[in-house]
């Protein structure tokens, strides 16, 4: 095993395994979550990047130039410290408007069906055929509603734990929102910070992989894909700003959709702050 890339933010302690798949090991230790990850899914603030997952692996150890899988020792090297900080840019509001806009015709020809993308294309929603998924569906565009209509807090409570998968399309909208404002807060001449508080403390859910990524929109902390997908967002360049949100897309399998459709209410309503 060798580590290819680390986060800036991971804390030192023993964690347990938390749950596996494909691309990540997850471990956890007092609500808190550290990942082991391949190259497909790429450096965040609290991922390992290695070049091949260890099966099996139970226990993961942090210390300060070591880690420790199982009983295995991997040295940290400085130089490989992913930087997780969202992008500080110049930022023209013209440009970054006219990209949203570009994001969203995106995500509509190449989001997963029953994502979010029906709160851009409300052809989409025939995808939702179930009984218990149009409750869904109608409980986010209502509580999509209270968001624009500055009810923070109704709304990310409406939003949270709300949909399918192991992190619902709520709580990944949450994170995209918050991750959006924080964009531009930093960027722009926006005040969004209290409505970054409201919308976090009542976003919080049981969920510990959903609280993680809204632990890190809170804290401006963001994965590799999603800081090329900003920094892509404020450039003329829309054949990168294509790739940039395809690959944001295969975080999991509504979870990278969903988090972009929130990123652009985020980033809108920070433009419309400014």
């Amino acid at each position: 095993m060798e580590i290819i890339g680390f986060g800036d933010s991971i804390p030192l302690g023993t964690f347990d395994l938390h749950s596996a798949f494909e691309n990540a090991l997850n471990f956890q230790s007092r609500g808190f979550m550290i990942s082991l990850v391949n190259r497909k899914t790429g450096n965040g603030p609290f991922n390992v990047v290695l070049k091949q997952l260890p099966p099996g692996a139970k226990r993961l150890k942090t210390a300060r130039f070591y880690l420790y899988i199982d009983e295995n020792r991997l040295a940290c090297d400085p130089s490989k410290a992913y930087d997780s900080s969202l992008p500080e840019l110049e930022i023209a509001p013209d440009t970054l408007w006219e990209n949203l806009a570009f994001l969203k015709n995106f995500l509509v020809r190449n989001a997963p069906r029953k994502s979010l993308r029906f709160l851009f294309e409300p052809r989409s929603e025939k995808a939702f055929t179930r009984l218990f998924e149009r409750k869904m569906l109608e409980r986010v565009k209502k509580a999509v509603s209270l968001l624009e209509a500055g009810s923070y807090a109704k709304g990310a409570r409406s939003l949270k734990g709300l949909g399918f998968g192991l992190t619902p399309s709520g709580d990944d909208f949450l994170s995209g929102y918050l991750t959006g404002l924080g964009f531009a807060e930093l960027n722009l001449d926006c005040d969004v910070a209290e409505v970054i508080e409201e919308v976090y403390k009542n976003a919080v859910t049981e969920n510990l992989i959903s609280n993680s990524f809204l632990m890190c929109a809170y804290d401006g902390l963001v994965g590799e894909k999603v800081k090329k997908l900003l920094i892509a967002l404020v450039r003329r360049e829309q054949d990168k700003l294509a790739r940039s949100a395809g690959a944001a897309l295969r975080n999991g399998h509504t979870s990278g959709a969903d988090f972009c459709v929130g990123l652009i209410y985020g980033c809108e309503a920070g433009l419309r702050a400014s």
